[in-house]
C-alpha cells in the first residue's frame, strides 16, 4: 500500500505550508512514535495511536487499545473512510483527499488545536539551574577551579613549609615523638606496596619527571636480572620487551603485592596457546580444576649419557619410565612385616627414613648411600678382612682397592682363609724370596679377580646398579703403575714365573637421578605436612626404580580447584608456576651484565654503535 501524506501548517501571517511525505506498507501507523509513518509529535497523542489499512480497495482506520478516535466528529474504534472524511486524533485532524495516480490514498494532516505555552512554562519552573543563583556558568567554573587549586596545591604547599621535613622514622618507632600527617599527603595517589616501602618517601627514585609514568629504566635499576617468560626468538608473541613493567605491576594500590596472581592473566594466552604458535607442545590450560593437562614429568632417558625426556604424560600407556641406572624396589623396603637391620633387628621403614625435606621445604634431599643405605647394606667383601669395605661411588677405584688389599695381605702374611696357600697364611712379617713374592702376587691377583667377579664384588654392586661389561684393562695404582709390586714383577720375570695381570672386566653404570619431576613448576612439601606421603605417592606398590611416583593431577585436584573454587582450595596459576622463569635469560641481558660487572668491580667494554651484536643461540624450550 502506497500513500501520500501531506503535512499542512498554517502560518501566523496567513498562508499555508504543505510538505509531502510518501509512506509504503500494509499498515500505515499514526502516532507520536518515531517509527510512525504519520507522525504526530504531541504529548496528547499515544506512541501508536491509530492504524490505516486497505480492505478490498476500501480505506479503514482503527484505534489502538485505550486510544480515542473520532471519525467525522463521532467517537469510534474503527470505521471506513471515504474522500472528504475527517479523522480527529488528539489535536490533529486528518482529512482524506481525492486519490492521485501512483497512490492508494492521500491524506492531509493539520494541527488544529495547539498546546499553547502552558507546558513550556511548567518545564521552565521545574528546572533548577546554577545560573538562577545569580552568576553565569563561566563565573562558577572559575570559582570552582580556584577552590581546587587553593585546597589541593597552595594550602598544602604553605603548610608543608611551616611544618618542615617529615619526622625521623627511627624516632617514631622508638616512641620519642608524635607523628603529624603531612599536608602534602593529599598529592599521593595511593600508598606504596610493602616491597617498596623503604624508599616510599623518595618519589624521585622511580619518577624521573613530575606527572610522567614510571619508565622501565627505573625498574631495571633494581630488577635487571628478571627473566623472560618464554624464548622471544621462538615465541615472538611472548616477548615482554614490547610491554612496560607497569602494565603488569601496578603501584600505589596499597600495602598489597604488585605481582599479578589472577587466573585470567595466564588464561588469556594458555586457554588456546596452539592457535598463537605452532612451536608449542603445551596443551590448553585455563582453570586448574576444570581445564588443565595431565602432568608431564621430566625423567632420565639414559643415565650414562645424562639425557632427559619429557614426552609422555602420566596417563599414557605405557607411562613414563625413569632409567636412572639404579635398582630399588620400594615395596620390599616398605613391607608391613618390616625389614631386617643388622643392628636393630626387624624395623618398619617409613618414607621419612630416607626422604627428608631440604632447608626450604620445597624439595627433598638427595638420597645418600652413606646416610640412608649403609646401615643395612654394608659393602664388606671378605669375612677374614672384616674392617675393609668396597669404595662406594667410585667404581674405577674398586678394582685397585681390592687388588691392593690382597696384595698387601699376601706380602705381609697371616691371612686366615683355609683355602689360601701356606705362603699367604704364614706368620706375619716372615720374609719372602723373590720367587715366593711372585707366587703370592699371583695368588693376590687371582683372589682379587674371584672376589670382584663373584657375589661380594660384581654381585654386590649389581643388587642396586646396572653392570656394564668392559674390555680387559690392567688395573693400575694412583701413579699409573701395575697393581702388582714392580720389584715382584721384575724378579718373577727373571725367575721364569709369570705374573697374572689384574684386569677390569666390568664397571657400574653411572646413576642419574631426577632432581625435579616438574622443573618448570613449583611445589613445596612444607605446606603439605598434614598429608601422609602414601596418599600422593604409590611407593608401597612400586616394584621397580623405573616407576615414576609423581602423583597424577587427579590427586592434586581432589584438594585444589581453580581460582573461583568453593568446595576445594582456590588455586591460581602462579601458585605452581613462576611467570618469570628462572631457567631463561634475563629480559634485558645487557643491563643485567652491566649490574653484575658493577657489583664485581669490572668495567665492561663499550660496544661500537655501528657493529652488529650477535644474539645468543636460542635453546629448545616450550613456553
Amino acid at each position: 500500500m502506497r500513500s501520500l501524506i501531506r503535512q499542512v501548517t498554517r502560518k501566523s501571517r496567513g498562508g499555508v505550508a504543505v510538505r509531502d511525505e510518501i509512506a509504503e506498507g500494509d499498515i500505515i501507523i499514526a502516532g507520536r512514535g518515531n517509527d510512525c509513518a504519520i507522525r504526530l509529535p504531541d504529548p496528547r497523542v499515544m506512541l501508536h495511536h491509530a492504524e490505516f489499512t486497505m480492505r478490498s480497495g476500501e480505506l479503514y482506520v482503527s484505534a489502538a487499545a485505550g486510544a480515542d478516535l473520532r471519525i467525522n466528529d463521532n467517537l469510534a474504534q474503527i470505521g471506513k473512510l471515504e474522500t472528504g472524511s475527517k479523522v480527529r486524533i488528539g489535536p490533529y485532524e486528518i482529512e482524506v483527499q481525492p486519490p492521485e495516480s501512483d497512490f492508494d490514498f492521500v491524506v492531509a494532516v493539520e494541527l488544529v488545536q495547539a498546546l499553547g505555552d502552558d507546558l513550556e512554562k511548567l518545564v521552565a519552573r521545574s528546572q533548577i539551574h546554577i545560573t538562577r543563583i545569580g552568576l553565569t556558568m563561566r563565573w562558577w567554573v572559575w570559582l570552582l577551579a580556584g577552590a581546587i587549586i587553593t585546597g589541593t596545591f597552595l594550602v598544602p604547599f604553605v603548610f608543608n613549609l611551616l611544618v618542615g621535613p617529615p619526622p625521623d622514622k627511627m624516632a617514631l618507632s622508638a616512641g620519642k615523638m608524635n607523628y603529624t600527617p603531612s599536608p602534602t599527603s593529599i598529592w599521593t595517589s595511593g600508598s606504596i606496596s610493602s616491597a617498596h616501602k623503604f624508599f616510599a618517601d623518595s618519589c624521585e627514585t622511580c619518577h624521573a619527571a613530575p606527572f610522567v609514568p614510571v619508565q622501565d629504566n627505573a625498574c631495571l635499576s633494581c630488577h635487571s636480572a628478571v627473566q623472560n617468560h618464554a624464548q622471544p626468538a621462538l615465541f615472538p608473541f611472548a616477548d615482554l620487551n614490547k610491554y612496560a613493567c607497569q602494565n603488569c605491576h601496578k603501584e600505589h594500590q596499597g600495602n598489597v603485592t604488585i605481582v599479578r596472581s589472577d587466573e585470567a592473566f595466564c588464561a588469556d594466552c594458555h586457554k588456546d596457546l596452539g592457535s598463537m604458535s605452532t612451536r608449542t607442545t603445551l596443551d590448553r590450560a585455563s582453570d586448574f580444576g576444570k581445564q588443565h593437562p595431565e602432568f608431564r614429568p621430566t625423567v632420565v632417558k639414559d643415565s650414562a649419557l645424562h639425557t632427559m625426556d619429557r614426552s609422555r604424560t602420566l596417563n599414557e600407556n605405557p607411562p613414563p619410565q625413569e632409567n636412572s641406572g639404579l635398582k630399588f624396589p620400594h615395596d620390599k623396603h616398605l613391607r608391613r612385616e618390616g625389614v631386617k637391620d643388622p643392628v636393630r633387628g626387624v624395623v618398619n621403614l617409613d618414607c621419612a627414613d630416607c626422604h627428608t625435606p631440604n632447608e626450604t621445604g620445597e624439595t627433598m634431599r638427595a638420597v645418600s648411600f652413606e646416610r640412608n643405605c649403609h646401615g643395612c647394606h654394608a659393602l664388606k667383601f671378605d669375612s677374614f678382612v672384616p674392617n675393609r669395605e668396597l669404595t662406594h661411588g667410585k667404581p674405577e677405584e674398586v678394582f685397585k682397592q681390592v687388588y691392593d688389599v690382597y696384595d698387601a695381605l699376601a706380602m705381609r702374611g697371616g691371612y686366615d682363609e683355609p683355602a689360601a696357600p701356606a705362603l699367604v697364611r704364614r706368620r706375619p712379617g716372615t720374609p719372602l724370596t723373590p720367587v715366593e713374592k711372585a707366587l703370592v702376587t699371583n695368588w693376590a691377583a687371582a683372589k682379587a679377580s674371584d672376589v670382584l667377579n663373584g657375589y661380594f664384588g660384581r654381585g654386590l654392586c649389581a643388587e642396586c646398579h646396572n653392570i656394564l661389561e668392559t674390555k680387559g684393562a690392567t688395573a693400575t695404582n694412583e701413579f699409573g703403575e701395575p697393581t702388582a709390586a714392580p720389584e715382584a714383577t721384575s724378579v718373577a720375570a727373571k725367575a721364569g714365573v709369570p705374573v697374572l695381570p689384574a684386569e677390569k672386566t666390568w664397571t657400574v653404570e653411572p646413576p642419574t637421578l631426577t632432581e625435579l619431576w616438574m622443573p618448570k613448576a613449583y611445589f613445596t612439601h612444607a605446606r603439605h605436612t598434614d598429608v601422609k606421603c602414601t596418599e600422593c605417592h604409590a611407593a608401597k606398590t612400586s616394584t621397580s626404580a623405573s616407576d615414576v611416583l609423581l602423583p597424577s593431577i587427579a590427586i592434586c585436584q581432589s584438594c585444589h580447584g581453580g581460582e573461583k573454587s568453593a568446595d576445594r582450595v582456590p588455586s591460581t596459576c602462579v601458585d605452581c608456576h613462576r611467570f618469570h622463569r628462572r631457567d631463561l635469560d634475563p629480559m634485558h641481558p645487557e643491563k643485567a651484565a652491566a649490574h653484575k660487572a658493577a657489583d664485581a668491580g669490572v668495567a665492561l667494554p663499550q660496544k661500537h654503535p655501528h657493529v652488529a651484536q650477535s644474539a645468543p643461540l636460542p635453546r629448545w624450550e616450550t613456553p
